[in-house]
C-alpha cells in the first residue's frame, strides 16, 4: 500500500501543472472512494452468519463501538473548547494548524449530506450482499474486489497529495504529532476497559475489543488463536463498525477537530480512512494520518498478545 501511494505521490508531483489531469484525478477519487464503501458494506454481509448466531454478541459489539466513538466526539468537542479558553490541555491533542479542507457555510449541511452519502453506500452494498442468496454471494470474491478498490483509492489520493506537496508548511507539524498514535492507543484502551466494567463484560476483555484499534482482520484472528471465539466475534465486529463509523462520522468529525478524523480510525488511518482525512482535514492531517496508522497498525499485535496473556 505505502508503494501504491508513494508512486502517486511521485506522479502527482510530477504532473501537479496539468488542470486537466488534477481535475479528473479528484473525480476519479470521489468514485473510487464510494464504490469501496460500497464494497465495505458487501463485505459486512458477507460475514452474515455471525448476525444469526447470537444478537447479544451483536448488540454488544456494537454498543462498545458506538461508545468510542460518542467519547471521543466529546473529548475533542471539550478540548476545542479548553482551547478557545487558552488551555494547554485542549491544545494538547490538537492540531492548531490543520485546517478542514471541506469547512463551509451552511450549518454544516454539505457535511451531513457528505455522511448520507457515504452511509448510503455502506448500506447499498450491504442490502446487495445480504439478498444475493449466500451460494452465490460466497462466489463473489470480495476481498479481492477490496483490495484492488483500496489500491486505486490510495493511488488517486497520492497523487492528489503530490500535487498539494509543494504548498505545505511542515512547520505546522510539531512534534506533539509524534504523540498523536500514543494518545489514542491509550484513549482507545481506557474506553474499552471502561466500557466492559460497565457493561459486565469485563475490563479485560472490554480492553481487548479496542487493542484492535480497527485491525478487524488481525485482532479477531489472534484472539480465536488463543481459543476466545466469543471474544473474537465480538471483537471482529466491534472493529469493522469503529471503520465504519469514522468513515459515516468523518465530514461531521473534521467539524469539531482536524486530527478527530485519524483518532476515530486507529489502525485504519493508513489506509482506508486515509482519502477522507485527505478530503475533510486538509493534507496537513493526511501526513499525520498515515503516521499515526502506521504506529496503531504495528501497536495491535503486541497490545492484543500482551493484554490475552
Amino acid at each position: 500500500m505505502l508503494a501504491v501511494l508513494s508512486v502517486g505521490i511521485l506522479l502527482g508531483l510530477l504532473l501537479r501543472k496539468i488542470g486537466t489531469l488534477v481535475t479528473i484525478n479528484r473525480q476519479l477519487t470521489r468514485v473510487s472512494l464510494l464504490a469501496l464503501l460500497t464494497v465495505m458494506g458487501g463485505k459486512l454481509a458477507w460475514h452474515r452468519e455471525i448476525f444469526t448466531e447470537d444478537l447479544s454478541i451483536f448488540f454488544i459489539a456494537i454498543g462498545s463501538s458506538v461508545v468510542l466513538t460518542l467519547v471521543f466526539f466529546l473529548v475533542f468537542g471539550l478540548a476545542g473548547l479548553a482551547r478557545k479558553h487558552g488551555s494547554k490541555l485542549g491544545a494538547a491533542i490538537d492540531l492548531p494548524k490543520a485546517t478542514p479542507v471541506a469547512a463551509s457555510s451552511g450549518g454544516g449541511r454539505r457535511e451531513l449530506l457528505s455522511a448520507a452519502i457515504n452511509g448510503g453506500c455502506i448500506l447499498a452494498g450491504f442490502l446487495l450482499f445480504w439478498l444475493l442468496p449466500e451460494t452465490y454471494a460466497r462466489q463473489v470474491p470480495i476481498d479481492a474486489f477490496s483490495e484492488w478498490a483500496l489500491r486505486a483509492l490510495l493511488f488517486f489520493v497520492g497523487f492528489d497529495l503530490g500535487v498539494e506537496l509543494n504548498r505545505l508548511d511542515l512547520r505546522g507539524l510539531t512534534s506533539k504529532v509524534l504523540l498523536v498514535p500514543f494518545i489514542n492507543i491509550a484513549m482507545s484502551l481506557a474506553i474499552g476497559m471502561s466500557f466492559g466494567l460497565l457493561s459486565g463484560l469485563g475490563a479485560r476483555e472490554g480492553s481487548l475489543l479496542t487493542a484492535g484499534m480497527g485491525w478487524y482482520s488481525l485482532s479477531s484472528v489472534l484472539l480465536a488463536d488463543r481459543g476466545m471465539i466469543t471474544l473474537s466475534i465480538l471483537s471482529f465486529i466491534h472493529n469493522v463498525l469503529r471503520e465504519l463509523l469514522a468513515i459515516f462520522c468523518a465530514p461531521l468529525a473534521a467539524k469539531v477537530s482536524p486530527i478527530l478524523p485519524v483518532y476515530l480510525g486507529g489502525a485504519t488511518s493508513m489506509d482506508v480512512m486515509l482519502p477522507f482525512v485527505q478530503r475533510y482535514c486538509g493534507t496537513e492531517c493526511t501526513l499525520v494520518s498515515f503516521y499515526s496508522g502506521v504506529i496503531c497498525s504495528i501497536a495491535v499485535m503486541p497490545l492484543v498478545k500482551i493484554i490475552a496473556g
